[in-house]
């Protein structure tokens, strides 16, 4: 086991994009990890944008979860507008760097509620799901399946914590080969009845803004971390940087944020929330490096 001096000795943390809100504290949660061990980690992430890429290296926007189930070719066109037409409304107001929390969770839970009164009645689009899952494996940021790699080696738990489409999150996880007995996923799921038709989404509505103790106590995840009091954790929104407070011990987390867009008016916010900010980074190799140090 061997602790940091100082952070220079991570060659990953040294690039222009990389901005870390308090050096000091930053390599003190490092040390404990190290000093702590792979047996008391565990890793949670968001999915959208997080796991996965925001954009690819030819400018296209990578689909969320959402946008998978989208774009299956048997969803009606009625509902491709009026999911276009929300997100027009909605997603600028995500990503505002003015507006307060409290504000946007009311938008936000108007547009999840909006969102999913639109699904009742359309069939699930099961196989077309798994093939959309397919053309997502490309979009997982690069050094993914290294992350995942190592967890299984070292059998650390890994939670996906996502406000998007569960049925999307588990297809692109399956089609990667990262759907993995130490990894679980905690989102919305679709209710079906017995022809497949959707009537609703199960339980709670996970958005992003309450991606904390609400959805993850009383799960198998919940139960498999009781004893892992560090937390690695990744998100793209800072209403991610939450996503351990449900945790029922924390001796420490360390938040790495993604900001892929309006960085200018943005990174100040994310520097308020994360540990970490990585500014159009389009992989983990900067978290990878950091895991590597925890044996």
């Amino acid at each position: 086991m061997k602790l940091l001096s100082s952070l220079s000795e991570i060659p990953e943390l040294q690039s222009d994009n990389v901005h870390i809100r308090d050096k000091e504290e930053f390599l003190q949660k490092i040390n404990k990890m190290i000093k702590d061990g792979h047996n008391k980690l565990q890793i949670v992430t968001d999915f959208d944008h997080t796991l996965t890429r925001h954009h690819l290296d030819n400018g296209n926007i990578v689909l969320t979860s959402f946008g998978m189930f989208r774009e299956c070719p048997s969803i009606p066109q009625h509902y491709k507008d009026e999911d276009n037409r929300l997100s027009g409304i909605y997603k600028p107001i995500e990503c505002d760097p003015v507006m307060s929390i409290e504000e946007k969770t009311q938008h936000m839970i108007d547009w999840y509620v909006a969102a999913h009164a639109m699904l009742k009645g359309v069939k699930f689009p099961r196989n077309e799901l798994m093939d959309s899952a397919h053309r997502m494996v490309e979009c997982f940021r690069k050094g993914v399946p290294d992350m995942i790699e190592w967890s299984k080696v070292h059998e650390v738990p890994v939670l996906v914590f996502s406000a998007g489409l569960g049925e999307s999150v588990l297809a692109a996880l399956k089609a990667a080969n990262f759907l993995l007995p130490n990894v679980k996923v905690v989102s919305n799921f679709l209710a079906l009845d017995e022809n497949d038709y959707i009537v609703g989404i199960e339980g709670e509505v996970i958005h992003t803004y309450n991606k904390n103790e609400t959805a993850i106590k009383h799960t198998e995840y919940y139960e498999m971390v009781k004893q892992r009091g560090n937390v690695l954790l990744m998100g793209d929104n800072i209403g991610d940087a939450g996503m351990a407070e449900g945790m029922e011990r924390r001796d420490v987390v360390l938040k790495v944020g993604f900001l892929n867009q309006n960085a200018e008016g943005n990174l100040r916010n994310y520097l308020n929330k994360f540990d970490i900010v990585l500014v159009h980074e389009p992989s983990v190799h900067a978290v990878n490096a950091i895991l590597k140090l925890i044996l």
